[in-house]
């Protein structure tokens, strides 16, 4: 059985430079798309419609952005506008929550998603956030390397020095 991991980091700058590759602001429009992108990202085979469930999978604006932070829900696209790969940030109780963060499978190795989190991590500290948090699955080896790559760290529920604030 596989279990999740949070983890946690704080969101301060990490060097100030553009993106690398362009970047924009999800919008109510790409909903849609994003979410055929989500599925193919995390099934095998192609995409049924309804077979893969997302809490930001609403159908409507107050469903799916009313809960994000916006300026940090981030998307790439390729030269034909398809979208690559796509960061959603949500606020939970207060903080930051990196919902989700994945890339087309035929875009992976590019850096993609590690540069969604980087402006993602910039934006949330732009907008007063000092932290954000993620939970993963402890199976997902790529992930749980990128998000260490970026100073997250296991936030463990007994462990007071785990807590950043």
């Amino acid at each position: 059985m596989n279990d999740p991991i949070t983890l946690v980091a704080l969101t301060g700058p990490k060097g100030d430079r553009p993106a690398l590759v362009p970047l924009r602001v999800l919008e109510p429009a790409d909903l849609p798309e994003l979410r055929r992108v989500q599925q193919h990202a995390y099934l095998e085979g192609p995409v049924q419609p309804g077979n893969v469930d997302s809490p930001w999978t609403g159908t409507t604006r107050d469903e799916v952005l009313g809960r994000t932070v916006e300026a940090a829900s981030l998307l790439s696209s390729g030269p034909d506008g398809q979208i690559t790969a796509a960061i959603i940030v949500t606020e939970q109780d207060g903080g930051a929550v990196i919902t989700e963060l994945f890339t087309h499978p035929d875009h992976r190795r590019q850096g993609l998603a590690e540069e969604l989190l980087r402006q993602a991590l910039h934006v949330l500290h732009e907008l007063d956030h000092a932290t954000v948090t993620v939970t993963v699955d402890d199976t997902n080896s790529a992930a749980i390397a990128l998000y260490l790559s970026r100073d997250f760290r296991r936030l463990m529920d007994d462990d007071p020095d785990s807590d950043y604030d």
